[in-house]
């Protein structure tokens, strides 16, 4: 049997993920099991009386049972969307077999298969955020996770849109305050540490909060020698910093307290547009401070995220170009992923017309022809030109037309709070954005 053919002899949603991957993001008391679903508030009484349940809370048990009963997870609409049309879903990709494949498929399968759903299980993954500090106010983000966000919403309040990504909905812990959740980590960390095989570290900023150096501490004195460890970072702070860091990483590399390192970071366009996306970008710094981590640790990875979103579409190939620069430097050090933007609304290449896909067709034959691009690459920028084009099944008018109303909205209010223009940066909009407000 393939991969889709065991996990659905489960049931049809069946995932792992449920069990072994968990992101967390301890600011706002809140938890996923995997980047697709929306996070979830973690109950406060039930991690008192049991750290471990950031993972194993009733929520997620109850995932956790309707996988095992056949059914598919509301939170996971992503995969099954992808699915529907015929296309491989991160539920197929990410347990596909390969040398870096942290589970077997097949044993973790029948393991998971004869496992009571309410059992306490530790994840192989985490995806922890500490903070939501961060130097960035990148345009698709918002409070929760980007504390400029909220302090830009604190002073000039949200944005007047039908869709609210930009507005302080619940309990935002500070760095500076006490923060429960945070505590329940750290108590349960000596059980997890041991079980672990990839830990990340993002935010915010995670080079930003002093929780990221506490780790590195704790592993220098306790390590873990088959635990990978990751981190987000935007590469926006001081070059220094991102020296001061990979200096103490390489330490616990060399001293085998971790097995390895690597480092995902974002980008989907590059110099002035770039910058305009991320705002608070150097993009020269930000090329200086790649090549430090690579140089600083010589067995790290470096991975590229890239949010493609609306104004990434006739930009991306510049961005392909860049990894095909790097990569005559680096060689297969440089990675990439390319998932599409799901929210805010405006801010999806959905919004545009089906004609701007000549932008993802040349794309997808520039990363064929090039002879650079591995197969799992070509095969998610293939899936992203699917999704343009074949979206009509789970996206509405309505929703596409209050989408483009609130992009004619948001991009000038944008430009205002940020002493930027999008006409100039991106020009191939001008004609777009006219168009959206006239409706």
């Amino acid at each position: 049997m393939n991969v889709r053919e065991t996990l659905d002899s489960v049931g049809k949603g069946f995932c792992p993920q449920k069990w072994r991957w968990l992101g967390l993001s301890l600011h706002t008391g809140q938890s996923h099991s995997c980047y697709h679903p929306p996070f979830l508030t973690v109950p406060l009484d039930e991690i008192k009386l049991d750290p471990s349940a950031l993972h194993n809370n009733s929520s997620a048990k109850q995932d956790r049972k309707k996988m095992l009963e056949g059914g598919r997870p509301d939170g996971c609409t992503f995969c099954w969307n992808i699915e529907d049309i015929g296309g491989k879903s991160d539920r197929i990709l990410r347990n596909y077999p390969s040398k870096n494949s942290m589970l077997d498929y097949i044993s973790e399968t029948e393991l998971l298969r004869n496992t009571p759903w309410d059992s306490n299980v530790n994840p192989y993954m985490v995806e922890v955020s500490f903070s939501n500090s961060c130097n960035f106010k990148c345009g698709y983000c918002c409070p929760s996770v980007s504390s400029l966000w909220e302090d830009e919403v604190n002073q000039h309040g949200n944005y007047d849109l039908q869709y609210d990504q930009y507005g302080i909905n619940g309990k935002i812990y500070s760095e500076k305050e006490y923060n429960p959740y945070v505590e329940a980590f750290w108590k349960w960390w000596p059980d997890l540490k041991n079980d672990l095989r990839i830990f990340r570290i993002t935010g915010g900023e995670p080079l930003m909060t002093t929780n990221t150096f506490k780790l590195l501490d704790m592993l220098r004195e306790d390590g873990n020698p088959e635990l990978s460890l990751q981190i987000n970072t935007n590469l926006g702070v001081s070059n220094r910093k991102v020296k001061d860091f990979c200096g103490r990483v390489q330490e616990l590399v060399e001293v085998n307290h971790i097995k390895n390192f690597r480092l995902f970071t974002s980008l989907e366009c590059t110099d002035k547009q770039a910058e305009y996306i991320r705002r608070g970008l150097n993009y020269e710094l930000f090329l200086e401070n790649v090549n430090t981590v690579l140089e600083t640790v010589p067995t790290a990875y470096l991975s590229f995220m890239s949010t493609y979103n609306v104004l990434t579409v006739p930009y991306f190939k510049d961005f392909l170009q860049l990894i095909v620069e790097l990569r005559k430097k680096w060689g297969n050090r440089i990675l990439m992923d390319i998932p599409h933007l799901k929210e805010p609304p405006h801010w999806t290449m959905n919004i545009l017309p089906k004609s701007w896909g000549v932008y993802i067709d040349n794309d997808v034959e520039f990363m064929l022809l090039d002879g650079g691009f591995r197969d799992v690459e070509i095969a998610k920028m293939k899936r992203v030109r699917d999704y343009f084009y074949n979206d009509t099944h789970n996206i509405t008018e309505e929703y596409r037309l209050n989408a483009r109303k609130d992009f004619a909205k948001f991009f000038p209010e944008y430009d205002s709070r940020s002493n930027s223009n999008l006409a100039d940066t991106f020009p191939e909009f001008t004609e777009f954005l006219e168009w959206c407000k006239e409706l």
